[in-house]
């Protein structure tokens, strides 16, 4: 039973890990930049089994996770961009037998992006790092420590007679992951919709297919040697959003998600409340 539970919450504990660069088609210009902070609360008493079906958590056991995300992009030329995801856990696993916790920094990213097109529609290339922030991971750990590479193709457009009714994006990407865990296709899209001048609503669906290439699992293993053997997973997720712009600077973020597909990850649902600043 101890090797079972480990390995659920290894199912469990993945879903730490499935940051989204918030980074747009649409980039800053020279000087400029846009910063948001977005506090989520993430918990799940259901994960997706290897076969994508759903069941609860042995013993009664629930997972939550409370995420601080400080997400950071600057301009260094019209056409390049630095960017920069940085998160913060505070995590916890309880049932019948106990709980466990632990808090801290997590996997962080920096990246840069080139406008390869500002026309319409436009596009861009971003390249990306993700790299631990911690000395210790712990159980439940705080990242997947190691290096790991993404390259990232966006795609982008106003819509509307006269441009200003919405926009649309999609991105396509390839995570190259070091060591034990598989590499990732990752894939998505937003559509949002101007409600009148100070109300936007979001769409967008992601998702994160695991490509199989990882070692096997060996369940003699530590917790957290096994959390860094076994990361092949898929998930399939979808999030509506709320903006209020307060000013041309500042607006508001409330959004929902919730995984709808996957395997061997995580099934649950986040809300999320955050700012955005806009230079």
């Amino acid at each position: 039973m101890r090797v079972v539970k480990k390995i659920i919450l290894n199912i469990i504990f993945v879903f730490i890990f499935i940051s989204q660069l918030n980074a747009s088609v649409w980039q800053q210009k020279t000087n400029k930049y846009f910063l948001s902070g977005i506090q989520s609360f993430y918990s799940s008493e259901t994960i997706f089994n290897r076969n994508g079906e759903r069941f609860f958590l042995p013993l009664g056991g629930v997972f939550t996770k409370y995420e601080t995300n400080l997400y950071y992009e600057y301009g260094l030329e019209d056409d390049i961009m630095f960017l920069a995801n940085m998160f913060y856990y505070g995590l916890s696993y309880r049932d019948s037998i106990g709980v466990v916790t632990n808090g801290g920094f997590g996997d962080q990213e920096v990246g840069i992006q080139f406008q390869l097109l500002r026309d319409v529609p436009s596009a861009a290339l971003q390249f990306l790092v993700s790299f631990p922030f911690y000395t210790n991971p712990g159980d439940p750990p705080l990242g997947n420590s190691q290096v790991d590479l993404q390259i990232t193709a966006l795609v982008g457009s106003p819509f509307g007679k006269t441009m200003s009714q919405g926009f649309w994006e999609i991105y396509f990407g390839i995570r190259k992951r070091f060591e034990a865990p598989s590499d990732q296709l990752r894939a998505g899209g937003t559509i949002g919709m101007n409600i009148s001048k100070k109300i936007i609503i979001l769409f967008s669906a992601s998702l994160i297919l695991g490509l199989g290439n990882q070692d096997k699992v060996d369940q003699n293993l530590t917790f957290s040697q096994i959390f860094l053997r076994n990361l092949d997973f898929t998930l399939f997720k979808v999030e509506p959003a709320l903006i209020y712009k307060f000013n041309k600077n500042i607006s508001g973020y409330v959004g929902y998600s919730v995984d709808a597909f996957g395997r061997d990850v995580g099934a649950g649902r986040a809300f999320k409340l955050g700012l955005w600043f806009q230079s």
